[in-house]
């Protein structure tokens, strides 16, 4: 199934976008007789089969190896949404019979020939490229096809008015100049106040469970080859066999001679223990799948072979106040200062605050001018250039950039009054967009009021608890 949403280009809003955990209102747990079932939604059963099911297409999808919980909370999600749907579209009176589903399913672009009509060769052909059986497929479209007309249900006539046209051209021309200067507090920090602030937050500075390994490159220059030939692909076929029959990773490498490197002890986000982005990042990923029943496995980086081996697990690796954590807590000890600073500025009644500040503190204002809200001028992020495009004139703000704070005055807005070729079209879909979005958000909120869902939380969690 994971082909479903990587090579069926189907757009299809779902309506509910995505209900994240607790925001949706919990019935009561279910008795411990429920072991197979996870949710219900009235009459709608969610069960441990189905979110088996559907973790291991979001992990084929994704190309993960394990699953986060926000993972979790995905696949959750999607299934329950599935199902109010369902519940909602029986309570609708509406029915997806075989005739609709077969019109739904012949009007799919990938499964058109080149005169734009349904191709049962095509059709079969995707089938069997991708393991799909029919009933799988047609399951999975017979959903899609119920979201899909409920939402229309509820967005179809939907129509622009002046008011909100004049609105969105508004927004639509309106173009920001800016000045600006970043907060730069250097200050040197004494040892006593660091090695305080490291005490008292230990934890912040852990690096978690550290993995350490070795690597091996199995292209043909370091199996003994002089180019790729049979022979090397026999050579790497076997390897790879021994390895999946689990043989002994010492005598795997003395069987075929492999010369392996170190892999440096790192943590799940790449970091070694000098705090630094390992270079070795690129197999932070496996050495973190690997276990002690199953410590060796080949992968392949950019068309290239490795043979990579869990040497080492250290759960518990002691943090000690060197000199990386000192300015690492410098800079956070600055930052807040800074943060206090940017506070004290942008609540000033003064006007002028904003140019007496950068000469108190000699800072260089500088200016940047904006010609629409999706300018990408590479210094501020889109929130926050949505941010700057909500002030005032001569409103005075604080940002924050990547632990930089900036402080910016808005010195002129203005409008755009160059000629946008189809103007009056981009307005009035944007206007029915923002419309549509609004009534998805309602139709949200009454659906997950209107279905309470209740969940076996330890079924779920044992669940979970198995990938």
């Amino acid at each position: 199934m994971q082909s479903l949403t990587k090579k069926i280009a189907i757009t299809i809003i779902t309506g509910i976008i995505i209900i994240v955990f607790g925001a949706w209102g919990m019935g009561d747990l279910f008795s411990d007789g429920n072991k197979n079932i996870i949710a219900e939604i009235k009459d709608k059963k969610i069960y441990t089969k189905d979110y088996i099911e559907s973790a291991r297409n979001y992990v084929n999808q994704k190309n993960k190896t394990e699953l986060a919980d926000i993972d979790h909370s995905l696949i959750l999600n999607n299934l329950l949404a599935e199902k109010i749907y369902e519940k909602f579209a029986e309570d609708m009176g509406i029915v997806i019979n075989d005739d609709a589903l077969a019109y739904y399913i012949q009007n799919i672009e990938e499964f058109k020939d080149e005169d734009g009509k349904f191709s049962r060769t095509k059709y079969e052909k995707y089938l069997l490229l991708n393991n799909l059986n029919v009933i799988k497929l047609e399951e999975y479209l017979r959903k899609e096809l119920i979201k899909n007309l409920v939402v229309q249900l509820f967005t179809n006539g939907i129509s622009s008015t002046n008011y909100h046209l004049k609105k969105i051209e508004n927004e639509f021309l309106k173009q920001v100049k800016v000045e600006f200067y970043q907060i730069e507090n250097g200050e040197k920090i004494t040892d006593e106040k660091i090695e305080k602030y490291f005490n008292q937050n230990k934890q912040k500075f852990s690096l978690g469970e550290l993995r350490e390994g070795e690597v091996a490159k199995l292209d043909y220059k370091t199996l003994g080859f002089e180019k790729e030939n049979d022979q090397f692909y026999k050579l790497l076929n076997s390897i790879e066999n021994d390895v999946i029959n689990n043989l002994n990773y010492i005598d795997l490498k003395k069987k075929y001679n492999i010369k392996t490197i170190l892999i440096e002890k790192i943590n799940r986000n790449g970091i070694n223990k000098n705090r630094l982005l390992s270079e070795q990042k690129q197999f932070t990923e496996i050495l973190f799948s690997l276990n002690e029943n199953f410590k060796t496995e080949i992968i392949e980086i950019k068309n290239v072979k490795y043979l990579v081996h869990l040497k080492n697990i250290i759960k518990d690796y002691e943090v000690k106040l060197e000199t990386g954590i000192k300015k690492e807590i410098q800079n956070i000890l600055n930052y807040k200062k800074n943060k206090i600073l940017a506070k004290n500025i942008t609540e000033s009644n003064d006007d002028d605050i904003f140019e007496i500040s950068a000469k108190k503190y000699n800072l260089k204002i500088e200016n940047v001018f904006f010609e629409n809200i999706l300018d990408n001028n590479k210094i501020f992020a889109q929130k926050s250039i949505e941010q700057i495009f909500s002030a005032e004139e001569n409103k005075v703000l604080s940002i924050n950039e990547k632990n930089k704070i900036y402080i910016l005055k808005i010195k002129k807005i203005s409008k755009n009054k160059n000629k946008i070729d189809n103007l009056d079209k981009i307005l009035k879909n944007q206007t029915k967009q923002e419309f549509k979005t609004l009534i998805l958000r309602d139709l949200d909120a009454y659906l997950i009021k209107k279905y309470p869902i209740n969940l076996n939380e330890r079924v779920l969690n044992q669940v979970k608890n198995s990938f």
